[in-house]
């Protein structure tokens, strides 16, 4: 059975630690073990991604490198889980991508989920947004009019190119509130890992980070109330998202709704 990769690296593409915290879950409540890596040595700026040094529990002085590493995880079912965790590269992107997929192949990967997390105006205090979108093929043509212009990172370069190489391949970003981008965010992890959920058989054990979510969230609640600058910020946020959601700023529902109208006066007539 062919395995599916989980991608996600740390740095710009991460906002609240969202898109590492998914993998870091995944190790956590499932079974892995190291099979591969990319060594940090031709792509990582050690000024901004130093190497650090540990005692082992034999007692011996160990340096960890910011190597991308590479691991299977097995569910208890379903097909095994490729995860690619590092941080983002600082030199020689098309080569690290290009050391990446070729590991991927290697595993037998067909299929990609690719992780981000970005900073917006989104409200803590409403479910974060999550967006999904299948990367096109080499020779596919798609209608950019409303698609995303402007920097991106590794993450981006890394789904398009597993997607040349004909892995189906799924990006996968959830906004995280700006205000509050200091810290983890539970909350964003969790809901990368509800769109993650829809993508893999075994179900995914959610119960402490739900905890952690609501925990969270009432943090950031206490922190609103001792300021009321932020009070009043998250409160026009809260108005800006929930009148975007509501079903009157559809024109599909205007429409009808106006069709409902005509049909009433017609039967009252």
């Amino acid at each position: 059975m062919s395995r599916i990769a989980i991608t996600a690296f740390s740095g710009w593409n991460d906002a609240g630690e969202a898109a590492s915290g998914v993998i870091e879950h995944l190790l956590q409540v499932w079974p892995s073990r190291p099979v591969g890596a990319v060594d940090a040595e031709d792509f990582i700026d050690f000024q901004v991604n130093r190497p650090e040094i540990r005692t082992s529990e034999e007692g011996l002085r160990v340096i960890d490198w910011p190597d991308t590493e590479l691991r299977i995880v097995q569910p208890p079912r379903g097909p095994e889980i490729v995860t690619v965790l590092g941080p983002e590269p600082s030199l020689h992107w098309k080569r690290f991508c290009d050391e990446v997929l070729e590991q991927l192949q290697a595993l037998d990967v067909s299929s990609v989920i690719s992780l981000g997390a970005l900073l917006a105006d989104s409200p803590h205090s409403r479910p974060l947004p999550v967006s999904a979108e299948v990367e096109p093929g080499r020779a596919e043509p798609v209608d950019g009019s409303e698609l995303y212009t402007g920097p991106i990172g590794v993450p981006t370069i890394l789904a398009r190119r597993t997607a040349s190489a004909g892995m189906r391949t799924t990006s996968t970003w959830v906004q995280v509130p700006h205000y509050v981008s200091q810290n983890a965010s539970p909350k964003a992890v969790l809901g990368l890992l509800r769109e993650v959920q829809s993508l893999v058989s075994a179900p995914i054990p959610l119960s402490e980070l739900v905890e952690d979510a609501e925990a969270w969230e009432r943090g950031v609640d206490e922190l609103a109330r001792t300021d009321e600058d932020v009070a009043e910020y998250v409160r026009r946020l809260e108005r800006a998202q929930d009148a975007a959601e509501l079903p009157e700023a559809s024109g599909d529902a205007i429409a009808e709704e106006f069709e409902q109208f005509l049909r009433r006066r017609r039967e009252s007539e």
